[in-house]
């Protein structure tokens, strides 16, 4: 194994866990009372709570204990401080923008949604991925779309539909995107199957609106794609460049494929 494999595994682990679980996996390395991996393995995972992060968890220090097993623990620990303070910089380098539809109050200078969102998806060279609840009409997005497609950038867009919704939307998402959006792009929904209910019987809605292009520029918004809610609703939304949390939504969405979460139609 090259110290290159470690160093992204490390570099990883850091990008996957919430900044105190990391801080907490140091400080037990730190404290750790033996040498021993299997009782050191023991003590890191008594302090881990979640699930999703006791995976993760799990698979570094398998990771490190078969292929890396020379590093000791106080190698690790300041490995890991290194990672995450460089982590820290890079987050601070990040640039956000407010995105507003709306009446304009002049008190700070705002961009439009649509037009923040024809930006983002006009700059995306490799991927690109939207999630919204509703779509109608959207000419401008769909246009977008399909030059987009046709430069060779991967495209997954994620909706809600009037049967996965159980009706809570009545007109055809997927139509709505037009045929040759279907044609360039893989279209995701989140089948009942999948959602959380309540005691009730009712199912969770796919309400997310976000779009992230390359893991560099990320839109967070009220808006869904609609004609309205682009050009004449209020809306508000924040535009992300840079940093890790684009890189973290869109690894984020494709986990989620993966897992069957999502299911393409």
């Amino acid at each position: 194994m090259s110290q290159n494999q470690l160093v992204s595994e490390i570099y990883d682990l850091v990008n996957d866990l919430p900044v105190e679980a990391v801080e907490k996996l140091v400080y037990t390395l730190q404290k750790a009372t033996s040498a021993d991996p299997t009782q050191m393995r023991r003590e890191v995972m008594q302090t881990v709570a979640h699930p999703a992060v006791q995976q993760r968890v799990s698979h570094f220090l398998d990771f490190w204990q078969t292929q890396a097993p020379e590093v000791e623990p106080g190698s690790m620990v300041l490995t890991l401080q290194a990672v995450c303070f460089a982590g820290e910089e890079h987050r601070r380098a990040q640039h956000l923008e407010l995105v507003w539809t709306g009446p304009d109050s002049q008190v700070i200078p705002l961009r439009r949604t649509d037009q923040a969102l024809l930006q983002l998806v006009n700059e995306a060279t490799q991927e690109l991925h939207i999630v919204s609840f509703a779509v109608y009409k959207p000419k401008a997005i769909t246009q977008a779309l399909v030059k987009t497609a046709q430069r060779g950038v991967s495209i997954a867009i994620y909706l809600e539909t009037p049967d996965a919704s159980e009706g809570k939307i009545t007109f055809d998402t997927i139509k709505s995107l037009g045929n040759e959006v279907a044609r360039h792009a893989r279209i995701y929904i989140w089948p009942l199957k999948q959602r959380a209910q309540s005691e009730s019987g009712k199912y969770g809605s796919l309400h997310a609106k976000v779009a992230v292009a390359d893991g560099q520029t990320m839109l967070i918004s009220s808006a869904n794609l609609t004609e309205y809610a682009l050009t004449l609703n209020m809306e508000m939304g924040l535009l992300v460049r840079g940093g890790l949390l684009p890189g973290q939504v869109q690894r984020h969405l494709t986990r989620l494929v993966e897992r069957g979460v999502f299911e393409v139609v």
